[in-house]
């Protein structure tokens, strides 16, 4: 349980954007991101990073780096 609520999507004009597009790919949201909403620079600085780590062009393949995070949500108990 979070210590802050999610807020919901669309709270924060300025990150609204961010949500469409991981929406419009049926993708799901995390609650992290919901709350850091809060925090817009945060939240933006986050998805770059994803993406930098998540690039397909890098050294692992994307199947062994989508696999490492959900093993690793797993082993901390989050059904990701």
């Amino acid at each position: 349980m979070s210590r802050l609520d999610p807020l919901p999507i669309g709270a924060v004009p300025e990150v609204a954007d961010i949500f469409e597009k991981i929406k419009a790919t049926g993708h799901y949201i995390p609650n992290s991101q919901l709350i850091l909403q809060r925090k817009p620079a945060i939240l933006k600085a986050l998805r770059g990073l994803s993406a930098a780590v998540m690039d397909p062009a890098g050294e692992v393949p994307l199947g062994t780096k989508r696999l490492i995070g959900y093993m690793a949500s797993r082993a901390h108990g989050c059904h990701y």
